[in-house]
């Protein structure tokens, strides 16, 4: 094809007549041209195509770490479903509201959970590629319901550290007794054992310290168990979303 056109350019220019030159000359330029917008359109059409399965890609990686978020979150508020529950036994109980002599597992109060989602870690700089507005709307407010998740465990944690260890040491209810009688087991098998001194510990009820720190346990595993509940609504809404997105070939651009 070009050595095509380069010899009608020869014959025209032979022939001296410039202007019928000048208008193929014009010609050509036009081709290529619209050959390198052609060319160009059908790069922007591939790239285009790529960025949909890629963006798609992203939002099938996402719903993963979603569901195991899920499994993770459903842990955690039984957890406080139970910590509420103890702390609540603890509370009728120095009330003398209930009977029972043992409240075997009381020690597990002092432990805190570790935050350990991770769409938020795995995520939080990949929201560019998230073209579709709705979806990353949604992915921003579970990144801030994340955000006050680990707000409360931290706040637990702290106040577990600063608070409730040195009122357990201050008063005798850590048994090293019993620690040190069970040393052979793993911190999780401990964590069953009864370490703490009921008889201790039950010296304290009705004392306005203990009240108040039960209060405060109270409070905070509140918090910890809303937030997690608000985080799990959220999560489960977006999987839908995600889900319904990825049924579709057409994901809709951001306005």
């Amino acid at each position: 094809m070009i050595p095509f056109f380069r010899k009608i350019r020869k014959t025209l220019a032979d022939d001296n007549k410039p202007i019928k030159y000048m208008r193929y000359a014009i010609g050509e330029i036009v081709l290529v041209v619209i050959g390198i917008l052609i060319a160009l359109q059908i790069n922007n059409w591939n790239e285009q195509r790529k960025a949909k399965i890629d963006e798609k890609d992203l939002y099938g990686r996402i719903l993963v770490d979603l569901q195991i978020d899920e499994n993770r979150i459903n842990e955690h508020i039984v957890y406080y479903n139970k910590d509420q529950e103890i702390l609540n036994n603890i509370y009728q109980e120095t009330q003398r509201l209930l009977t029972n002599d043992s409240i075997t597992e009381f020690s597990t109060i002092r432990a805190a959970r570790i935050f350990d989602l991770i769409l938020t870690v795995n995520y939080s700089n990949l929201t560019k590629e998230i073209k579709r507005r709705q979806i990353l709307d949604n992915i921003d407010h579970y990144f801030r319901l994340e955000q006050h998740v680990e707000d409360a465990f931290k706040m637990m944690s702290e106040f577990k550290e600063e608070h409730l260890k040195p009122y357990l040491a201050k008063h005798g209810i850590n048994d090293t007794k019993e620690l040190f009688n069970n040393h052979q087991l793993s911190y999780y098998e401990l964590r069953d054992k009864s370490v703490f001194s009921y008889s201790k510990f039950k010296e304290q009820y009705g004392t306005v310290e203990l009240d108040q720190m039960l209060f405060d346990l109270g409070i905070r595993t509140s918090w910890a168990k809303t937030a997690l509940e608000d985080l799990l609504k959220t999560n489960k809404a977006l999987q839908l979303d995600l889900t319904n997105v990825l049924r579709t070939n057409h994901p809709i651009e951001k306005k």
